[in-house]
């Protein structure tokens, strides 16, 4: 687990990571190479993931980042699988695990950030009563969500099994919003259980919105493009 104050290498990269997120990546830069080994040869073989404001945050000589240039709230990745590849080049599997605040950064002799952080911990100080209930209403639109993306990708996902602890299931819906990257963020960045669910509430009800809109326009069109039924003459 994190401690205040903790260095840690950090990738920033356009993608939220929620803990217990899975994460893939392709590793084909030098200076990130160097940082991976650097990872995989330490005990914790973790680095913290963090969504870049801009495309200067992701480009070399990292002396020009500056804070404002990154999301302040990131997660760790740890390490799970690593495929070598030629050129020094990487496939890893990593895994979403504890979320955290940047402080500071500065740039390592490598070329990649290093980051002052500390551990920044979901306060779960709720009413029980409530949070069933908000849990109870989160669940069905995560369950909607999963339902258009597997039309969309002509997956059987009829059968995925959702989580019953609100914590986990509140970031698999994060995960699996196809929505704007600041929106996941402020799902990411939130401060209290409480604010997680209700908030993923709402993002999930404006993007069924949003998927249902689609879905009955797409339906409406082939309508369209359809021909009547014509007894055509084979002369």
């Amino acid at each position: 687990m994190l401690s205040p104050g903790t260095n840690i290498s950090l990738f920033p990269l356009n993608v939220v990571l929620f803990p217990g997120m899975m994460l893939p990546l392709h590793i084909f830069e030098e200076r990130y190479q160097l940082m991976i080994r650097e990872c995989i040869d330490s005990q914790e073989q973790t680095f913290g993931v963090i969504l870049a404001k801009n495309k200067q945050a992701q480009a070399p000589n990292v002396a020009n980042v500056y804070l404002n240039d990154l999301y302040e709230v990131g997660t760790t990745a740890r390490i799970t699988a690593v495929e070598h590849l030629q050129g020094g080049r990487m496939n890893l599997i990593t895994v979403g695990e504890e979320r955290f605040l940047v402080r500071k950064i500065r740039s390592s002799v490598e070329d990649f950030l290093i980051g002052e952080v500390d551990p920044y911990p979901i306060s779960e100080q709720v009413d029980p009563l409530r949070m069933e209930d908000l849990t109870r209403k989160l669940k069905p639109l995560v369950e909607e969500y999963i339902g258009y993306l597997a039309l969309v990708s002509g997956e059987d996902l009829s059968n995925a099994s959702l989580p019953s602890d609100p914590t986990a299931l509140a970031y698999l819906a994060g995960t699996a919003v196809q929505g704007p990257l600041p929106d996941k963020q402020e799902l990411l960045s939130s401060v209290s259980l409480n604010a997680l669910v209700v908030r993923a509430t709402y993002v999930l009800e404006k993007e069924n919105k949003i998927m249902s809109y689609m879905f009955k326009a797409f339906e409406a069109h082939n309508q369209v493009q359809k021909p009547p039924f014509v007894d055509y003459s084979l002369n």
